[in-house]
C-alpha cells in the first residue's frame, strides 16, 4: 500500500523551508521528500532522486504523518562508548615508541605486538591489548612508522664559508650585463643498459644484457652549464677525466665565452682531484695574465663544499639522463650511445630552463660593483 504524507500545515512548511535553504544535508533531504510526496510523488521515485533507500523514504513520512516536525528532527549523535583507554596509557605507549626497546626485545625498532606487550605490563588492569589498539592510540597522538629520509651532510668544515662566496660570486655573475656563471661536472655513461623498471607484459618478461667488458665500454662527458639561460656545453672525454682533460675542456669553453663577448664568467665545480691540481691551478693562472693582456674572458674559479652534490644543479641532470636513456637499452657503438645523450641532454636542460622560467619572479637587480679591480680580486684566489 502506497504512503503519502499528511496535510503539512503553516508552521510545519515554514520550517520544511529554512530546511531546505540551510546547510544540514539530513533536514534537506527530509524536508525534501516531505515536498515531493506531498505532490504525490511515490516512495521509490523519491528515493532515486534523492539518492536515498526506499525505507528510509517511508520512514521519514510515517514519522511525520505521527510525530511532526519534532518526529524527523535530527537528535545529536552520542559520543558512542567511551574510550576504552585512558590519557594515562596514551601517554606511556607515546613515550615508549619515542625511545628505543630494551635489548631483549633484541630490534632496533619497536614493533606493534611488542608495542602492546610492554605498555599491558605497566597496568595492572590491562591483561591483554591488541597491536590495532596501539596503533589507534599513536594515531591520535600523530606517531606512525615512517620510513627515515637519509639526509646529506658535508664534512667540510669551511662549508658555510664556501656555500658563501659561492652564493656572493653567483649575485656578482646574475647582475653584471657583460657576465655569468658556468656550472662544471663531469659523469660516466655506459653503453651496457642499467636494471630499470618499465611496463611489460608477464608473457614478455624484462631482461637486460649482461655486461662483459668494462674500459672500452664507457665514457666521460664534460659538462658546463650557463647559469643565466641555461645552456649546456659539452665535451666528451677521450680518456677517463684527468687535468689534462679538464684544461683541454676549459680551452674550448674559454674560447666559447670569449666569442660570446664575456668579460668574466664565474666557474662553479667541486673538489675533484683534476679540479685542484697543480696542472689544472697553473693553466688557469696562466689563462689569466693572457686574458687581461688580450682583453679576453676573465676566469673566475669558485669551489664547492666537500661532497656537496645538492649545491650542483647538474646531478640530477646527469641522474636523470642516465635512467632515462640508458635504461633497458643496449648500444651497439659508444658513438650512439654519446649522440642520444647528447640529444636528451639538451632537451632536459631546455625543460629546466623552461620551468625556470616561468617560476623566476622578475625582481630588479641589485647593482654590483664588476670593475677590473674586483675581478683581479677573485681570479688571484683559487679557493
Amino acid at each position: 500500500m502506497a504512503i503519502r504524507v499528511r496535510s503539512i500545515t503553516g508552521e510545519e512548511s515554514e520550517i520544511l523551508e529554512r530546511w531546505q535553504r540551510g546547510d544540514d544535508i539530513i533536514r534537506y533531504r527530509r524536508a525534501r521528500v516531505l515536498r515531493l510526496s506531498e505532490t504525490d510523488w511515490r516512495c521509490p521515485a523519491i528515493a532515486e532522486v534523492l539518492a536515498l533507500h526506499v525505507e528510509t523514504v517511508r520512514w521519514v513520512i510515517k514519522a511525520f504523518n505521527e510525530g511532526g516536525i519534532e518526529a524527523i528532527t535530527p537528535q545529536p549523535r552520542s559520543g558512542g562508548r567511551p574510550p576504552g583507554y585512558t590519557r594515562e596509557v596514551a601517554d606511556v605507549a607515546e613515550d615508549l615508541a619515542r625511545q628505543e626497546p630494551p635489548d631483549e626485545e633484541g630490534r632496533a625498532t619497536w614493533t606493534l605486538h611488542g608495542l602492546a606487550k610492554a605498555i599491558a605490563a605497566r597496568f595492572e588492569h590491562i591483561a591483554t591489548m591488541s597491536h590495532e589498539a596501539v596503533r589507534r592510540l599513536l594515531k591520535l597522538r600523530d606517531i606512525a612508522y615512517y620510513r627515515a629520509k637519509q639526509w646529506l651532510t658535508s664534512p667540510d668544515p669551511h662549508y658555510e664559508r664556501r656555500k658563501r662566496r659561492r652564493d656572493r660570486l653567483l649575485a656578482m655573475a646574475r647582475a653584471a650585463p657583460d657576465g655569468t656563471a658556468f656550472w662544471l661536472d663531469q659523469s660516466w655513461f655506459s653503453r651496457w643498459p642499467y636494471r630499470f623498471r618499465a611496463w611489460a607484459g608477464k608473457d614478455t618478461p624484462l631482461r637486460v644484457a649482461q655486461r662483459w667488458s668494462e674500459k672500452v665500454d664507457t665514457t666521460a662527458l664534460y659538462a658546463a652549464l650557463n647559469d643565466e639561460n641555461q645552456e649546456a656545453f659539452l665535451r666528451w672525454a677521450t680518456g677517463q677525466p684527468d687535468s689534462e682533460e679538464t684544461v683541454q675542456f676549459l680551452e674550448a669553453l674559454m674560447i666559447h665565452c670569449t666569442q660570446n663577448g664575456l668579460r668574466f664568467i664565474v666557474l662553479i665545480w667541486d673538489k675533484a682531484s683534476w679540479h685542484t691540481s697543480k696542472r689544472t691551478q697553473g693553466w688557469i693562472r696562466a689563462y689569466n695574465r693572457r686574458a687581461k693582456e688580450e682583453a679576453h674572458t676573465r676566469l673566475i674559479v669558485c669551489q664547492l663544499p666537500t661532497r656537496s652534490p645538492w649545491l650542483m644543479p647538474l646531478e640530477p641532470i646527469f641522474g636523470w639522463t642516465k635512467h632515462q636513456v640508458l635504461g633497458g637499452r643496449l648500444f651497439q657503438t659508444v658513438a650512439q650511445l654519446q649522440v642520444a645523450v647528447e640529444r636528451y641532454f639538451h632537451q632536459r636542460v631546455a625543460q629546466a630552463k623552461e620551468r625556470r622560467d616561468r617560476a623566476r619572479v622578475k625582481a630588479k637587480p641589485v647593482p654590483v660593483q664588476t670593475s677590473v679591480s674586483v675581478l683581479c680580486k677573485y681570479t688571484s684566489s683559487s679557493v
